[in-house]
């Protein structure tokens, strides 16, 4: 899950949790020291605890770029090996062995992208803007240069 703000048309609740001091205590620091609020830093939680429940194999990994969802027991973000099974056209196998990672673990990315294809497709879109804007930059600065 990343930082970017929930989209407007999510219908929120209100609820009430009794929780120790100790942890609004924690979970108070942790909000300021992330620049965001206790209520907003709550709902990131539980979400993410709630997708790795459901989805064993994924944790969340903080970035420059945000907070984004990635598989255990690699060093591979879920966006990247979505992109690596496009790239070998749908192959888990040839995914596993370009990326060197038992065929479990493509499986976990494919199926968090399954439940969650938009987030991860921005992520995709985001990194290629980035790429895009880098290479036009060193395109521009090759002919300055000469």
């Amino acid at each position: 899950m990343s930082d970017r703000p929930a989209p407007a048309h999510r219908v929120r609740e209100t609820t009430s949790f009794r929780l120790p001091a100790e942890t609004l205590e924690r979970l108070d620091a942790r909000a300021q020291a992330a620049g965001t609020t206790r209520t907003a830093l709550a709902e990131q939680f539980l979400e993410e605890g709630l997708r790795l429940v459901e989805h064993p194999g994924i944790r969340f990994v903080d970035g420059p770029s945000g907070r984004r969802a990635g598989v255990t027991g690699t060093g591979l973000d879920v966006w990247e090996v979505v992109e690596t099974i496009r790239a070998h056209n749908g192959s888990v196998e040839e995914t596993a062995e370009y990326l060197s990672v038992p065929v479990a673990r493509v499986r976990v990315a494919a199926r968090y992208y399954a439940a969650f294809p938009a987030e991860i497709d921005e992520w995709i879109a985001g990194n290629q803007a980035v790429y895009d804007r880098e290479f036009e930059l060193a395109r521009r600065e090759r002919e300055l240069l000469g």
